[in-house]
């Protein structure tokens, strides 16, 4: 049986999902339409997701449009975070770990966007790429209050508490690493804050030593670490130059620039949870794709999980196709979430 995708039936299974959380009619509406619109329109400026919107919008003004897009993003930056922790808390509930050891890589880091916002973003790895778990957005670039060691553990404290009841074995890495080490064991960093283990290591052509932080086996450190490019630096190339070109948002206004990375966050998780369901199931669909290809015995991803949902999107919206979209953001579902050992790197 073919399914056909059109704005209204897409925004309207948004709805069905986000109308348990608390959330008014209007703000509701607002998002999903506005979701639907940053995917087709793979960019965040206002006027290009204003342009995307078709059906009943068709006979508004694009000005109209704007006005009424800028009055939401004021009212919703208030609980925009409140919204997007009890989103990602839905997925995290039905999270079921599929590595074999057992382990789940979570990076933080500070994004820029230009010389307007200053970003802090913890993200949990997922294959090669990530997904956002945590973030805080400032006004303007290198804005201290970014760096503040109690926003940096706020963020700990939540990607902590996000997994607490699964008995993860929580391990922080904190800085990068070059090879050629000293270990330092137990030993207490920024003045006492916590007893943890470092690793000391000079690199060819570089003037200073570079440190990683962990509380985990320090040999594993650089195998830890290397996580963190295939996770948040996938989640910058998605949100900027291979994606939503956040870079060339307008908004000058941070209160809009909260609720526009919310929103942006919550369709880069749909899009990336659709095609890890495909590369999990592609046996189950009628829709094919070469998402892989092989070289001397060694295969690789043609697409990011993000790249392959945003094409599927693309084939399904406005078109008869045998593909059914899931709106329910489950990613890897877990039906044994509660007995099941496993470790969180941070």
């Amino acid at each position: 049986m073919k399914a056909y995708y059109n704005q209204n039936k897409i925004s309207s299974s948004f709805a069905k999902f986000f109308k348990n959380f608390s959330i008014s009619k209007p703000h509701l509406k607002n998002i999903c339409f506005i979701i639907t619109a940053m995917i087709c329109a793979e960019s965040v400026v206002l006027s290009d997701i204003s342009r995307k919107l078709k059906d009943d919008f068709s006979l508004i003004n694009l000005e109209s449009i704007e006005r009424r897009f800028r009055r939401f993003f004021s009212s919703f930056s208030s609980f925009a975070y409140s919204f997007y922790n009890s989103f990602i808390s839905h997925i995290i509930f039905y999270f079921n770990i599929k590595h074999s050891d057992k382990k789940i890589h979570i990076s933080f880091d500070h994004m820029f966007v230009r010389d307007k916002f200053t970003i802090l973003l913890f993200s949990l790895r997922i294959g090669k790429q990530g997904i956002p778990l945590w973030f805080r957005c400032f006004k303007g670039k290198h804005n201290p209050d970014a760096y503040s060691m109690n926003l940096i553990n706020e963020g700990i404290s939540y990607c902590a508490n996000l997994f607490a009841d699964k008995n993860y074995h929580i391990i922080r890495n904190i800085k990068p690493l070059k090879y050629s080490a000293k270990v330092l064991k137990d030993v207490y960093y920024t003045r006492k804050l916590f007893k943890t283990n470092i690793v000391v290591s000079n690199y060819s052509n570089t003037d200073e030593p570079w440190y990683l932080i962990t509380n985990d086996d320090p040999s594993r450190a650089i195998k830890n670490y290397s996580f963190r490019f295939g996770s948040i630096e996938s989640i910058f190339k998605s949100q900027k130059s291979n994606g939503f070109r956040l870079e060339s948002t307008n908004t000058q206004k941070i209160e809009h620039f909260i609720s526009l990375f919310t929103i942006m966050c919550i369709a880069l998780v749909w899009l990336t949870i659709i095609g890890v369901d495909y590369v999990k199931n592609k046996h189950h669909y009628h829709l094919k794709f070469r998402d892989v290809k092989k070289r001397k015995n060694q295969s690789s991803r043609v697409f990011s999980f993000f790249n392959l949902g945003l094409t599927i999107f693309n084939l399904c919206y406005y078109n008869w196709v045998n593909f059914i979209l899931k709106f329910n953001f489950v990613l890897y579902l877990n039906t044994r979430h509660f007995f099941i050992e496993r470790f969180l790197h941070i």
